[in-house]
């Protein structure tokens, strides 16, 4: 009395076609701009003094780029002098404007 039963074949889904989608001008200077204008953005609004301390997050929200980036734009300003590490904690290290006593 037993019967087989049988399974019905599994469909398979048509493969995708890759899109070929051009990057727009958005996307590219998300994540190409160059560092030194970054850097210079950066410098130009310490100097004016609008902003009292910069995270990684606040830098690449301010300025449209990775957070990855923000760091390196970060670091950059450290060694020009323009910026110091007021809290060096690894998952979000605060940067403060450099006083110009010190």
């Amino acid at each position: 009395m037993s019967t087989k039963r049988e399974k019905p074949a599994a469909k398979k889904p048509p493969a995708r076609k890759p899109e070929s989608k051009t990057p727009s001008v958005a996307d590219y200077y998300r994540y190409v701009e160059p560092i030194e204008e970054l850097v210079k953005k950066v410098e130009s609004e310490v100097s004016k003094g609008g902003v009292k301390y910069y995270t990684p997050y606040t830098l690449a929200q301010a300025l449209n780029v990775k957070i990855s980036t923000a760091k390196r734009v970060l670091k950059e300003a450290v060694k020009r002098g323009k910026l110091k590490l007021y809290s060096g904690g690894r998952r979000s290290p605060i940067f403060a404007p450099r006083s110009k006593n010190s």
